[in-house]
């Protein structure tokens, strides 16, 4: 087991770059720039709808395994089995996380891994949500009538509901304490559970859930899209290039822009505890928070994670404003900002797996260990995993380096690519398409530099 128990964002030794980190940065920022430039040869005359269309073919063996009742009952029956590990985990386990089963299940498979996975094939949460499962399986034995109708609420209570779970992970100090975890993991599911039956599933979900809207937006970027006919039934299943779905049509609105920006700055801020610039901002505040004691601590994280939100917010708001200034076309600001809001999404996605790489790749392997004894009751269940030891040998401090670089120019030149054909939908000639977008290749570079600027804080010594 690993010494360091459960630390989402824990590395090992720190790798000693070849070269000075800044030829890194720039050599990456410099990547994204001629992706730019590919784009606007290659690309540059799509305009209207041709712009955001994209070829995908249709793959009919997957039809029958859409339409199967199977995937859902075994995804959810997994969800639910989860959900317990958690729960019963949690309250009856030990409290070190380091042998707590609840914590890796939460942390590291859900949280982190999930996420880097769904990007990659689909929205996995369709099939894995508990909560669904539960609802759907006493919906068939008592068919359920919401109470009251959901007023007009876009997706602001699901944004709210990942602040504050991004607040448990990042500001309270109790992301490390399973019991903590179970008893919210217990609210949660009443929560929603409720919310369900009184304001209906779809509802519930589309608009409250935080999971649910945050998988939906991922799976947007995977390569699996799924078209329905006029009663909602599966009418057949396509593949498409990673990336493209983002551009497909969709409500419009600041919710939905807030989501996004949600996305970046928390992982950003998870990002930006681990630098000086973090501990400066702490020793600054230092005569505000310390008479609060314990509580303190809470109240400077969370006020930093909402700053860094607010702020990303408001420069990607002034950012489209200098789009549309140099699109030179009336638009709708509201949606024109959710459109290239969604195109930030493969940014968010990239920043998640380079900054969990570790993480993910070798404490996951801690779990296999517990599953012999995951209560820590002196259980033998499993002897044959009980003396597995992590392999090391995808988690070296000069794999991670570079893997991380490789992730963020990948994802920011597709960023680049999406927000390039956005435009081309927005604005009317391929000049002013180029024009709208030298604000965003200005945005896409800072951003690339500035990520592994953060990232290389925690991985290497010349950081």
């Amino acid at each position: 087991m690993l010494d360091a128990g459960i630390l989402l964002h824990g590395f090992g030794p720190r790798y000693d770059l070849p070269a000075p980190l800044l030829y890194y940065i720039f050599a990456a920022g410099g990547v994204v720039l001629i992706s730019f430039v590919l784009v606007v040869v290659f690309a540059g005359d799509q305009l209207g709808a041709k712009a955001v269309q994209y070829p995908r073919r249709v793959v009919p063996f997957l039809l029958p395994v859409a339409r199967s009742p199977l995937p859902r009952a075994v995804g959810g029956t997994i969800g639910v089995l989860a959900l317990l590990v958690v729960v019963i985990t949690g309250l009856f386990g030990s409290s070190n996380p380091q042998y707590n089963p609840a914590e890796y299940f939460t942390w590291i498979y859900f949280w982190a891994g999930l996420v880097i996975v769904s990007g990659l094939v689909g929205n996995l949460w369709y099939l894995l949500n508990p909560w669904t499962a539960i609802f759907d399986l006493v919906a068939r034995i008592v068919p359920p009538q919401p109470v009251w109708k959901l007023p007009s609420v876009g997706v602001w209570p699901a944004a709210a509901a990942y602040f504050l779970f991004a607040c448990l992970e990042l500001t309270s100090g109790m992301a490390n304490r399973p019991q903590v975890v179970a008893v919210l993991a217990i609210a949660y599911t009443v929560v929603t559970l409720a919310g369900m039956v009184l304001y209906g599933r779809d509802e519930w979900l589309e608009h409250c859930e935080a999971f649910t809207v945050l998988f939906w937006v991922v799976g947007r970027f995977g390569p699996v899209e799924a078209e329905r006919d006029e009663t909602g039934s599966i009418s057949a299943v396509y593949v498409r290039p990673w990336g493209v779905g983002l551009l497909k049509p969709s409500t419009a609105g600041w919710d939905r822009v807030f989501f996004v920006i949600l996305m970046l700055s928390t992982l950003a801020f998870d990002g930006i505890l681990g630098t000086p610039a973090w501990q400066d901002f702490n020793v600054t505040l230092e005569p505000l928070w310390l008479p609060m004691g314990q509580l303190g601590f809470f109240f400077v994280k969370t006020l930093g994670l909402t700053l860094v939100t607010v702020g990303f917010l408001l420069v990607f708001v002034a950012f489209i404003e200098m789009v549309i200034y140099f699109g030179s076309r009336k638009v709708d600001l509201v949606t024109t900002a959710t459109g290239f809001a969604y195109t930030l999404v493969p940014i968010a996605l990239v920043y998640n797996a380079a900054h969990n790489y570790s993480y993910v790749v070798l404490q996951s392997q801690s779990l296999l260990p517990l599953l012999n004894d995951p209560l820590q009751k002196g259980w033998h269940l499993w002897p044959a995993v009980a003396g597995l030891q992590p392999s090391f040998a995808l988690a070296q401090a000069s794999t991670i380096w570079f893997a991380q670089i490789i992730l963020i120019v990948v994802g920011h030149v597709i960023a680049v690519y999406l927000s390039h054909l956005r435009a081309g939908e927005r604005f009317r000639t391929a000049q002013r398409v180029l024009l709208s977008q030298y604000p965003m290749l200005v945005l896409m570079v800072t951003y690339t530099m500035t990520s592994l600027l953060i990232l290389a804080q925690q991985t290497t010594k010349a950081g």
